[in-house]
Order: structure tokens, then C-alpha cells, then sequence
């Protein structure tokens, strides 16, 4: 923040002269307005005496300042950063509830080693996301803790974990009385700590105010423990934040568990960027589906005025409008809030509403929380398989193309007798029983939309053989409409056919095959 600080202040962020000269401007009309009102109070003698005075200082003055001193200033003031084409930015269009209900139907994977099977697993999550930069300094750790707040806002049961051993961060971001924090129960495994309704970890709460001085094998010891052990129970959403860089950690944790999607931070700057495509090649070698690039202090809006501008100037952006669209990856930008970087001095009560910043009600006029909210709902629809629209400028256009379309997952297809098959993308067909998607079904009739209590029995319909569909109706690409034979809808998510046929989880979330 004192860099961006910097960099406001010297000019170097394109377009900071016009942001003084916009507060100038205001200043000197309400420093007018005062005058003139004083000013009628007062006889015709006053008068005359001030509009000579007035007429006088017109001459010099020009925009709320002298001439001299503007003149001087547009000699000095940097060249302005040439127009560049951005990305479009990622936006949602689901309802929270709609988005709550897909991401449900996703079976439950077990939070352990590959391989072990959900009866065995004492955790679970319907998704597992990973936070992740290629440096340090962009901000990822507080967009991790504060989407994981988010979500949780959404009606969401949500884990955070911080895998960053040498320099963890959560421990910071959300403090918590030390003595005594983390716990084991019988079975020896660790109990994660709860702070406004989500569950946290990190080895920082094991080991506050310590310097980890261990070796990389030890390091990778503690990830592992940190990914198997914690006893999280059955959670709709677990976010990782990942240290910044393409070390041991992401590849132990791509070795150790089933990560669904990436979310990348980065800020507009050269080394910034340059990493992207470093973890977008990473991801790709552990297939791990890449979700969103979040472009963090994209912008910085002056407090007095509302004003925003961009916070920096770069020429490696005119690259990256085309090089995400071209992995049809989307964009979020964020904007510099000194609220969202400022972290809790002491701890404070979660009843408290103190921190992170997603969570206190004042905050939630400020454009960093809508924009968090509409992080939490893009990523959320992206794993989903939903179509991400975004606005995008003619010259963007002109220089990249047109935004291919994007294939839908799977397709549901009616069969005689009112049997269901999947097409998966590539052509292949599975069937599916039409009592596993019945049992899937999410609507206020078979779940409570408040409490989450499943109000019917789901073990009795999967094995119910007469179970039949009478109709079947594309909703967009991420959805499916299912009409039943015994009259009840049902609205199926595209990602969860998916992981229905492939027995829990969706192809092409293993390890890769190349050598690390």
C-alpha cells in the first residue's frame, strides 16, 4: 500500500494529475460558492471593492489555481498512458440461491489422500478451490480469507486453509486468542478453529510468532498433515490459499487432493503478469482447471470526489486481453481499499463484526465489497460450468476477435420409456438412473432452503427402479430442467451430471502425467 501510495502521489499511475486537478477544481468551486454567498450579506460599496478584487484575480487565475503555477505543471505532469485494450470483465448472472442449490448436487469428495473412498474420509467438500499467485505482494491471501467470507455470506458451510508454512498470513488477517487455539480430538486429528462461522487453519495458529527455520522435506511433512488431518466434516466449499510461486506446496497439494478450480491474483504490472502464464502453465501440468484472474488494485477512487482511475500504466497489458481469452479464462478487476489490506491489530470478537472486511456491515457500500461479491459469485459459476459474460470494448474486439463459444459439459438426452443418458463432451454416452437425479434435486418442495434439512428420502428414491422422465430442457449451459412422470420439476447443474457419471468427480483432476 505504500508503494501504490507512492506511485499515486509522484504521478507515475496514469492519469493521478487529473485526479488532483479533479479535487482542486472542487475545492476551489465550493471555496467560490462560500465567497459569493458571504459576499451578498454585504453593501454595494463591499460589493464593488470585492468584484474589482474578483476581476482581478480572474485574470490569474484559471481552474481554481494560477495560471503560472498550471502552465508549469503541464510541463512537468508525465505523458498520459496511451488507451490499451482490457480484458471484458467477468460477471455472474445466477441468484445466490440458484447458485446454492447447484453446488449442492455436486457428490461430496473426501478431503484426504486419492483414492480413499467418502465412507472412509472424516471430511468432505462438494468443492475444493485453490487461491494462488506467482509472486508475493499482489494480494492473494487477502482476497482468499475475504471470498471464503463471502461465501459464507452466500449460505455457504466454508474451510479456509493456509498452506504457507514459512510466512502464513491467515493468523494475521484473522486473529484469534492464541492460548490454546488449536486442539486434537481422540483420534488425533486437528480441530480447525472457528471464527464467524467458518472454519480456519493454518500453521501459524499451531505455531504463533515462531519463524519456521525448517528444511523444504519438513515443509512438505506439514502441508501434508495440514491437507489429511484437519477434521473439517462435511463442507460445501474448502479454499486453499497457496504461497505465492510453482513450488513443492502446489505440487504436493495437486499429489494429495482433488482440486476443482484456481483462482490466480495478480496486479497490472510486468513482473506481476509475467507470472501468470508461469501458473497457467502449472495448472496445466497438474490439471488444475484455471477459474478466474483477479486483477488486484486495478484501480484506486479518491475518497473526497469518487474519482477512479487506473493505479498503473503498463504495456504488458495490451497482451493479456488476448491470452486469457484465447484459454477462455475470465477477468476480475478489484480496487486499492486501504480498509481491505489494513489488518486487526488485536483479536476481536467474531459477535463483533470487526473483521476481515466482508464482514462488517459498514463496509458494504464501498466498491471493494461489491466487487468481492461479484468475485464469489463468478468463481462459484465458472466451476459450475456456467457461461461467464462479460462487456467488451470495440477496440478489445478489434484486437483479440470474437469470444469463442464454449462447449457445455455434458448434454442430457430423453430415451425411450423415459430413461436418461449423458453426452459428455466429445461424443461419449452414459446412462444415468433417473433416481439418482431425482435424489439430486435441490427445489424448496425436497430441501429446506434456509436450514438445509433434505425433506425427503433420498436413499428410498435412488433405489426406486420405476423413477421415469417425461421431459428434458436445456437451462442455458449450466443447467438442465428434468420434468418426472409424476409431474415434479427438477433443475439439475451441467457439473453435477458430470461427476454423477464419472463416479464422484469430474474427468481430468489428476495429477499429470509429465515429470515434474
Amino acid at each position: 500500500s505504500t508503494l501504490a501510495a507512492a506511485a499515486v502521489l509522484s504521478g507515475v499511475a496514469a492519469g493521478s494529475f487529473l485526479l488532483g486537478r479533479w479535487c482542486n477544481n472542487n475545492s476551489s468551486s465550493n471555496s467560490s460558492n462560500s465567497n459569493k454567498k458571504n459576499n451578498n450579506t454585504n453593501d454595494n460599496s463591499n460589493n464593488n471593492k470585492t468584484d474589482n478584487s474578483k476581476s482581478s484575480d480572474s485574470s490569474r487565475l484559471q481552474g481554481g489555481r494560477p495560471q503560472e503555477e498550471k502552465a508549469e505543471e503541464e510541463e512537468t505532469a508525465p505523458p498520459a498512458a496511451p488507451s490499451r485494450p482490457l480484458p471484458a470483465q467477468a460477471r455472474g448472472k445466477l441468484a445466490t440461491e440458484q447458485l446454492r442449490a447447484f453446488l449442492r448436487q455436486l457428490p461430496s469428495k473426501p478431503i484426504g489422500p486419492r483414492g480413499q473412498r467418502l465412507d472412509e474420509a472424516h471430511s468432505s467438500a462438494k468443492a475444493i478451490l485453490l487461491c494462488a499467485s506467482g509472486k508475493g505482494g499482489v494480494g492473494k491471501s487477502t482476497i482468499a480469507v475475504n471470498l471464503a467470507y463471502m461465501l459464507k455470506q452466500m449460505g455457504l458451510e466454508v474451510g479456509l486453509l493456509d498452506l504457507d508454512i514459512y510466512g502464513p498470513s491467515l493468523p494475521e488477517l484473522v486473529k484469534v486468542p492464541e492460548e490454546n487455539c488449536v486442539t486434537q480430538n481422540e483420534a488425533g486429528r486437528i480441530i480447525p478453529i472457528d471464527y464467524g462461522g467458518v472454519a480456519l487453519m493454518s500453521w501459524g495458529y499451531v505455531r504463533p510468532g515462531e519463524a519456521s527455520t525448517i528444511r523444504a522435506p519438513i515443509a512438505n511433512q506439514i502441508v501434508t498433515q495440514l491437507l489429511t488431518l484437519v477434521e473439517w466434516g462435511p463442507l460445501d466449499v474448502l479454499v486453499i490459499d497457496s504461497p505465492p510461486g510453482t513450488g513443492d506446496v502446489l505440487l504436493t497439494l495437486a499429489q494429495t487432493l482433488s482440486v476443482d478450480g484456481a483462482v490466480l491474483v495478480t496486479t497490472s504490472n510486468t513482473l506481476s503478469l509475467a507470472d501468470v502464464a508461469k501458473g497457467m502453465q502449472l495448472f496445466d501440468k497438474v490439471e488444475i482447471p484455471p477459474l478466474l484472474v483477479v486483477r488486484n488494485m486495478a484501480t484506486t477512487c479518491c475518497e473526497a470526489c469518487g474519482y477512479e482511475q487506473p493505479l498503473f500504466a503498463d504495456a504488458a497489458l495490451a497482451g493479456l486481453a488476448g491470452f486469457l481469452r484465447d484459454r477462455q479464462v475470465g477477468l476480475m478487476d478489484l480496487p486499492l481499499d486501504p480498509l481491505l489490506s489494513k489488518a486487526p491489530m488485536s483479536f476481536q470478537p467474531a459477535m463483533t463484526y470487526s473483521y476481515p472486511f466482508v464482514r462488517n456491515p459498514d463496509h458494504e457500500a464501498r466498491p471493494a465489497w461489491a466487487g468481492l461479491g461479484r468475485l464469489a459469485h463468478a468463481v462459484l459459476e465458472t466451476l459450475l460450468g456456467t457461461e461467464i459474460q462479460g462487456e467488451a470494448t470495440a477496440g478489445e474486439a478489434a484486437a483479440v476477435g470474437p469470444v469463442r463459444p464454449k462447449e457445455a459439459a455434458a448434454a442430457l438426452r430423453l430415451r425411450a420409456g423415459g430413461l436418461l443418458e449423458v453426452r459428455l463432451r466429445g461424443g461419449e454416452l452414459r446412462p444415468v438412473a433417473c433416481g439418482e437425479l431425482r435424489a439430486a434435486c435441490r427445489c424448496a418442495h425436497c430441501v429446506d432452503d434456509m436450514t438445509g434439512e433434505v425433506k425427503i428420502d433420498q436413499a428410498k428414491i435412488r433405489a426406486d427402479q420405476t423413477v421415469r422422465a417425461k421431459g428434458v430442457e436445456v437451462v442455458g449451459n449450466y443447467a438442465v430442467s428434468i420434468v418426472w412422470a409424476d409431474g415434479h420439476s427438477s433443475i439439475i447443474a451441467t457439473r453435477a451430471l458430470v461427476e454423477l457419471v464419472h463416479g464422484g468427480s469430474a474427468p481430468g483432476r489428476g495429477v499429470g502425467s509429465g515429470s515434474w
